[in-house]
This record gives structure tokens, C-alpha cells and sequence, in this order.
């Protein structure tokens, strides 16, 4: 699908990937992950959506998936929007801030500091 191009009919969906149209209507009413948007009547599926058909359309006929198994292999996909990640990156920060100030402190006091992991990552801890 072209990259320039935001929004798709479902018919430029269906023809694309290869599904009818009344599949891509039942699916949205199965998976929560497709939701096109809704102009005079007509559904208009972005990027994000049509990335969505296509994991599910691979699951389903690819690897034998059924509906709940997709639903529940979605489910398990954890996604972190804008605000996590602004969070994330602000704890991160504030954790080798911290991390600096031990070390600085450790040559003038001699502390044990122990090494734990959060997020895969190893932060000293006093």
C-alpha cells in the first residue's frame, strides 16, 4: 500500500489484501484493534488498521489461528502510547541521575550498593 496515501476505502483494502469486504466488517466487530474511521457512511481504514487486518488475516489463514486465539494473542500485545513513553523516558532520566549521584558519593563513603534490574536494565540501588 502506498505510504503517501493516509486513508483507504474498504474496497481498496478487500482488493489489496486478498479478503472480501463483508470479512473486514466482521472482523472489525471482533477485533477492537480496526477501527476505521467513518465518513458520509463510508469506512476508511489508515495504516494502523490495515497493519492490524494483516496480522490477523496471517494468523487466522496462515497459522490456524481461531478468532478468540487472535483476541487473546492481542490481548497479550502490550503497547505503550505517547504518554507512557513521555514516563518511561522521564523515569529513565531520573534513574541515571541517581545512578550518577551513587557513584559520585561511593568514593567519598565507601557504601555496598547492590545491582538490581528494572526493564532489563541494571540500576544500583543503596
Amino acid at each position: 500500500m502506498n505510504k503517501e496515501k493516509l486513508l483507504y476505502t474498504i474496497g481498496e483494502v478487500a482488493e489489496e489484501l486478498h479478503v472480501e469486504q463483508h470479512v473486514l466488517r466482521f472482523w472489525e466487530s471482533q477485533f477492537r484493534q480496526i477501527k476505521p474511521i467513518k465518513r458520509r457512511g463510508r469506512r476508511l481504514y489508515d495504516h494502523e488498521c490495515i497493519e492490524a487486518i494483516k496480522k490477523i488475516k496471517y494468523m487466522l489463514y496462515d497459522k490456524g489461528y481461531t478468532i478468540k486465539g487472535v483476541q487473546k494473542e492481542f490481548n497479550n500485545d502490550v503497547k505503550i502510547d505517547r504518554g507512557s513513553k513521555d514516563l518511561l523516558q522521564e523515569l529513565t532520566d531520573l534513574r541515571d541521575y541517581l545512578i550518577s549521584k551513587i557513584n559520585s558519593e561511593e568514593g567519598s563513603r565507601k557504601r555496598s550498593v547492590d545491582v538490581c534490574h528494572i526493564a532489563g536494565e541494571p540500576i544500583k540501588k543503596v
